[in-house]
């Protein structure tokens, strides 16, 4: 029986986490009508989960489309030289934009990957030569760690945190220059 709870428990927490992903701002009584279980078992799950920091907060999802900053990916491939132990405790509580001061980028992103690159970097600039001046400092900065940098720019933002962020006629437009 206690596995059976346990499992329908689960299953309800990644309803939960669904909806969440869909619209953070959802009330629990909508939310628990979406995941067949009362508010307040919403709520005790939530808390479960923030507690135990799978879910780490809330944030808005911004359609770069409608503003008047563009969004940005930095490739980095590391070189073989160990962090010194300064860095590594900056590694997890530092955002890359605090690692390279009086720039005007916007983190959203750092991941860790296994590949061709290292580390992925996503940030929002108002321009190029912005996010450029960020790139060239962090290099500058940090060039005993760094074998190379990629930037990239977003030029076709379809999807975005599962948020679809053109018109029909604006990936018709986009799609032109693929």
């Amino acid at each position: 029986m206690n596995n059976q709870n346990n499992a329908q428990n689960s299953n309800i927490e990644g309803k939960i986490l669904k909806e969440l992903q869909k619209n953070c701002r959802l009330n629990l009584d909508e939310i628990g009508k979406k995941c067949g279980c009362s508010r307040y078992k919403v709520a005790r799950i939530m808390k479960k989960l923030e507690e135990n920091n799978i879910i780490v907060g809330y944030s808005a999802v911004i359609n770069p489309t409608k503003t008047n900053l563009s969004y940005f990916i930095l490739l980095v491939k590391r070189t073989s030289h160990p962090f010194d132990e300064d860095m590594i405790k900056k590694i997890p509580f530092t955002r890359e934009v605090d690692f390279v001061p009086n720039v005007n980028v916007n983190s959203i992103a750092t991941l860790y990957v296994h590949g061709t690159f290292d580390w992925v970097l996503a940030f929002t600039a108002p321009n190029i030569a912005d996010a450029k001046e960020f790139c060239n400092k962090i290099f500058k900065y940090y060039s005993k760690y760094i074998e190379s940098l990629e930037l990239l720019t977003i030029v076709a933002p379809f999807r975005m945190n599962g948020f679809i962020m053109a018109s029909n006629e604006e990936v018709k437009e986009m799609t032109k220059i693929l």
